[in-house]
């Protein structure tokens, strides 16, 4: 039956063979495939630090699968939408991205236009504007960003207790900012003193462990989130956001219109008690 399934994915048309054919350029790796159903593939690669389930549009599961390295989830809309972007990010987290190191960068405040306009060429999702942004920058070019929300009083503290949300991190497409995670923290912090700072991590991509390793502590879960594919654009849309004519309709006519759900994997929810 795997056999079967994975000659159903391979079509040298389909996206998922041009999917395993362009990641095994970038990454400099062959990797070894199993099927898991007729619209999931897990690959793995000796030597590389990742491995991935791939899930076709009509997936609409996350399929728990066992590794000895971080496993990432991805789906195929992102690939086909997004692919240049989805292949950097993949290349980074094997390893395979230019090393700068956060000592060698200049930490500064930068505005919501260039915060929103990092976040369209370098994050997978939606920019978010925040209130505060912090840039680091290197030789001049901007390398990674931070985005903050506004404070938050909180109830069982005192008055002047803010609890802020860390709302987007990401580096430039092909770099690694060795430390600018931490860096860009320090700055937000000596700026504005928070009492705690929380952020999500999302599943599909993170275990957690590089906020655990800033002062990051896991609180909780958020369940996994329902999304639908327009399968004829591959659009994304939030189950709260779907086109007028479509937020009124059943699950069922939604599908036969066009759309696909599909659910990640959720996300963990981290705080950073100052």
């Amino acid at each position: 039956m795997q056999f079967i399934y994975l000659i159903s994915m391979f079509s040298v048309n389909s996206s998922f063979y041009k999917f395993l054919i362009a990641l095994q350029h970038r990454v400099h790796a062959e990797f070894d495939l199993k099927a898991l159903t007729k619209n999931a593939c897990f690959l793995f690669s000796e030597g590389l630090p990742i491995s991935i389930v791939y899930y076709l549009s009509d997936a609409k599961k996350r399929i728990p699968v066992e590794s000895d390295v971080r496993c990432i989830h991805i789906d195929e809309d992102v690939w086909i939408t997004q692919p240049d972007l989805l292949l950097n990010r993949i290349a980074a987290l094997a390893g395979q991205a230019q090393r700068v190191h956060a000592r060698d960068t200049v930490a500064a405040r930068i505005d919501k236009s260039m915060a929103m306009a990092f976040q369209q060429d370098h994050h997978l999702q939606v920019a978010l504007p925040g209130k505060y942004r912090y840039g680091l920058f290197h030789e001049g070019e901007l390398v990674s960003i931070a985005v903050f929300s506004g404070g938050r009083r909180m109830d069982n503290q005192p008055a002047e207790y803010r609890s802020y949300e860390l709302l987007r991190f990401c580096h430039k497409q092909g770099i690694q900012v060795v430390g600018g995670f931490s860096k860009l923290l320090d700055a937000f912090q000596q700026e504005f003193n928070p009492g705690d700072i929380m952020t999500y991590a999302d599943k599909d991509w993170s275990d957690g462990s590089s906020y655990r390793k800033t002062g990051f502590t896991i609180v909780g879960e958020i369940p996994p989130q329902l999304f639908w594919i327009e399968t004829s654009t591959m659009k994304r849309y939030y189950d709260g956001a779907m086109p007028s004519d479509m937020m009124e309709k059943s699950p069922q006519d939604r599908e036969r219109a066009g759309y696909v759900p599909i659910c990640n994997s959720g996300s963990l929810k981290l705080v950073k008690v100052i």
